[in-house]
């Protein structure tokens, strides 16, 4: 077991952590630090305003001199979020390649490959939501195992998932399995529930607090975040333009309007970030102008494509939002937005082994080993970075 567990140690762990880190077009793209946090805590110090101790006084000489200020500065700060990642052997796969260790990284590989994948698209989901966890609301209440919804974007089939009502509270309804995705606002669950206009879906376990901030919170002008409130720090606001509640035809000068604000504020937009039918809304726009003939392009980090827009990467990504009406497009200053952590991923060990026993009244001959990140999704300056809401798809 020794050789197995230093295996899964020597050999997976580094192919494991490159991967979760590129795994999707948003994640890869953001910085990744630790050195701001303190324990569990992040500390971010922010310079909100200036020294407005300034000022002429013509040529006399004689003047009072401006009044003797100083910079203002307040501080984010935030609990980082455990983030894991579980694999599964069986005792037998154990037993036939004890003694060989090829067979081993052979058995493993599947199970580490697709954990990593699957952790990656899921922190990656929630880099785009805004932290409550909501992967849906349910239509109109009624009792059936066909439950209509607003969008089945971040919905798959096999996910084990949570009803909550709309005061945030839990239903009866935990642990419904998924078995089909039947359209855009339809989905088939393993068996009938009743359920209410208005309920939200989250994954099996989760609460509204345990993910990471998205972009829905971070690129947003209300709603606090890291502690600070744009309500009494105006200068913490994103900018938004567009209501995704009134969808309206893609327009370039909204979109040169949502790059010019966040530069206006101090920021520099180096990606733009869209959905599949963002872009393709922004390509029906050049063609019709003319002007899609020799569209610049080029790859990110993580080896991910993209055209451009006033040279800016212009990407997609899979989990921006979008549904059968409407999508959006994010102009991001990459350098204010970061992923915080304690340490990179890593196995939990802390009692020296990595692979540990099922135990308990249902347990199997098996064994698991946990992926463990401390992490958070981190801004220092909401206001260089803007979205684009209510971009009309039909």
């Amino acid at each position: 077991m020794a050789t197995l567990q230093d295996i899964l140690k020597n050999f997976y762990i580094g192919p494991v952590r490159k991967n979760l880190n590129d795994a999707t077009v948003l994640l890869a793209q953001l910085k990744k630090s630790s050195t701001e946090v303190v324990g569990e805590q992040v500390i971010l110090p922010l310079h909100i305003g200036r020294n407005w101790g300034v000022g002429a006084r013509g040529t006399s000489g004689t003047r009072v001199l401006p009044t003797a200020r100083n910079q203002k500065y307040d501080k984010a700060y935030f609990t980082t979020k455990d983030v894991y990642g579980r694999i599964e052997i069986s005792g037998k796969t154990i037993r036939a390649t004890k003694t060989d260790r090829g067979a081993f990284l052979r058995a493993v590989t599947s199970e580490t490959e697709g954990m990593t994948v699957d952790l990656g698209s899921d922190i990656n989901r929630q880099l785009f939501n805004d932290g409550t966890g909501n992967l849906a609301v349910c239509g109109t209440g009624a009792t059936s195992a066909t439950v209509v919804v607003d969008s089945t974007q971040y919905l798959e089939e096999g996910m084990y998932v949570d009803f909550y009502d709309a005061g945030g509270t839990i239903t009866g309804n935990v642990g419904k399995e998924i078995v089909s995705i039947d359209s855009d606002t339809q989905i088939t669950l393993a068996a009938s529930i009743t359920w209410t206009t208005g309920d939200t879906i989250k994954l099996m376990g989760v609460t509204a607090t345990d993910e990471l901030n998205g972009l829905a919170l971070v690129v947003n002008n209300s709603g606090s975040l890291h502690n600070i409130d744009p309500a009494t720090v105006s200068i913490w606001k994103g900018n938004v333009f567009g209501d995704d509640s009134s969808p309206q035809v893609i327009s370039e000068d909204d979109m040169q309007q949502a790059q010019d604000a966040a530069e206006k504020k101090g920021g520099k937009v180096d990606m733009i970030v869209t959905s599949y039918e963002g872009r393709r809304k922004y390509i029906q726009l050049l063609a019709q102008q003319k002007r899609y003939t020799t569209p610049q392009a080029g790859k990110l980090k993580g080896g991910y494509e993209y055209i451009d827009f006033n040279t800016i990467p212009f990407v997609v990504d899979r989990h921006c939002q979008a549904n059968s009406s409407t999508t959006r497009m994010y102009f991001l200053t990459l350098k204010s937005l970061g992923i915080y952590r304690m340490a990179d991923f890593d196995w939990m060990k802390e009692d020296g082994n990595i692979l540990a026993r099922q135990v308990g009244a249902n347990a199997t001959e098996s064994y698991e080993a946990t992926l463990v990140c401390d992490m958070e999704f981190g801004c220092t300056a909401r206001r260089h970075n803007s979205v684009y809401k209510g971009i009309a798809v039909a």
